[in-house]
Parts: structure tokens; sequence; C-alpha cells
């Protein structure tokens, strides 16, 4: 996703490449360590490499949650919980002010050096330009992958019509009750192991360690994801867990 493809804004492409830094259907993670962000930031977005921390990584997954929250809501999802008002606290750490150049144009910058500053630069340059509500994200729950709506209308619900779209249509044509489980809800969506993964900044396999207890989890994630599944209200599939971690039926009445 580091190229930029035709007809997409470098503004938009850069937003939408750190929004899929992380690929939910596989779990897959490009920012795997402070230094893998670090990286990325250099490489995509013109930042001199920096020496960042667990601290850092944290913020940046938020961020990036935070920001495909809202770009579900541009295709016309609710967010979940209190994510937009988590991603404005989490926004509150790097604030930018206008300033002006030599030459009198009018830019953003940040008082202090902010590692993402290219990145929220670049959603004002969206919203400057009127293409903010073209960056969306897409509406299969599972997918989720943040994409650029080319659509005369504006009305695109997927990242591809070629890939998720198509494949909502024919899961709706062959089994409407099963297709409602791919879609996002468009209200009061309940929470998914992917939105714990999601708000902590961990992979669904660590929640997933969290929740069946079937690998050790240092303490610290592991109370980062206690937290997330708190302030979700996640309840896990019960059954689920118990097959996971060997147990019977009839032990599942005291988890």
């Amino acid at each position: 996703m580091s190229s930029v493809r035709h007809g997409i804004p470098p503004a938009a492409q850069l937003v939408i490449d750190f929004v899929n830094t992380v690929e939910w259907q596989v779990d897959d993670e490009a920012w795997s360590s402070p230094s893998a962000l670090a990286s990325w930031l250099h490489l995509r977005a013109g930042r001199a490499r920096e020496r960042l921390t667990d601290e850092h990584l944290s913020h940046a997954r938020r961020v990036r949650e935070g920001l495909r929250e809202v770009l579900l809501l541009q295709a016309g999802h609710e967010p979940l919980g209190d994510a937009i008002s988590e991603l404005n606290v989490a926004l509150a750490r790097s604030p930018l002010h206008l300033r002006f150049s030599a030459d009198g144009r009018p830019h953003l910058a940040s008082e202090r050096d902010s590692f993402l500053e290219p990145i929220l630069a670049a959603v004002d340059t969206l919203r400057s330009e009127g293409d903010w509500p073209r960056v969306k994200a897409c509406s299969r729950d599972s997918c989720r992958w943040a994409y650029w709506d080319s659509s005369r209308n504006r009305s695109g619900r997927w990242c591809s019509m070629q890939g998720c779209g198509n494949y909502i249509k024919m899961r709706r044509r062959n089994s409407p009750e099963a297709s409602a489980s791919d879609v996002i809800a468009p209200v009061d969506r309940p929470a998914r192991m992917l939105d714990v993964a999601a708000r902590a900044g961990v992979s669904i396999k660590t929640v997933s360690n969290v929740v069946t207890g079937a690998v050790r989890v240092s303490p610290a994630t592991r109370a980062r994801v206690e937290a997330a599944i708190a302030e979700l209200d996640f309840h896990p599939n019960l059954a689920a867990r118990a097959l996971a971690t060997g147990r019977r039926d009839s032990d599942t009445s005291a988890l």
C-alpha cells in the first residue's frame, strides 16, 4: 500500500497507508516494534529516523484505530463506544498549530516535535481541500480496510467491489442470515475480539491468550487488554473459551 495510486491525493494515500499498517483479517501488524514504527514513518511519511519507545508505539496504534473508527463513521457506521472521544484525547498529545512559511503559505506544525505530525497534517489537508469524506473504511467487519471512495456520489461502502463487496453480495444471495455477521451493524454493534485488540493496541492472538489463559502474557499487556475488555463491555464466547482451554461445558459457569 506504499505507492500512490492514480487518482488518490497524496495526503489521502498517506492516511490510508497509516490506517492500513495492520490488516485485521489476517492479524498482520506492520508496527511490530517501536523501531518498525520509526522505520515506517521515515520511509512513508518522510520523518527523520527517531528513537521511539513502547509508549510511542501504543500512542500511534491508538490514533490509528481512532482514525479507523472515524473512517467507518464516514462509511455510514456508528463508532464503537467512546472511540471518537478517546481519539481526541490521544490527539491532544500531538497538537498542531497554524504557521506560515517564508513565502507566506500557511501550514500546520507542532510546537514540540510530534512524530505523527505528517499524518495529522495530511488529515487537515484533506479537510481543507474537501476530500476528507472520501476516505473511508470497508463495511466488511473482518476487513475494515481504509480506502479512497472514488464513486461519483461518494456512496462507496467496500474497499473493493471485486473483493469484499462481491463477497458480501454472494453471501447475501446464498445465506442472508449468515451474511449479517460480515457487515458492521449501523448502530449498537457489539464489541468483538478485533475491537479489543484495536483498542488495546495488541494483536488478536494476544487478546485470545488473555481471554483463554492458554499462553502467559506480560502483566502490563494483560492490564491493557483487560482494560479494553472492560471499556468495550466485551463478552467472549464462553463455549469457544472452554474449548480452547480444554474445559468441559459444566466448568464454564464459573467464568
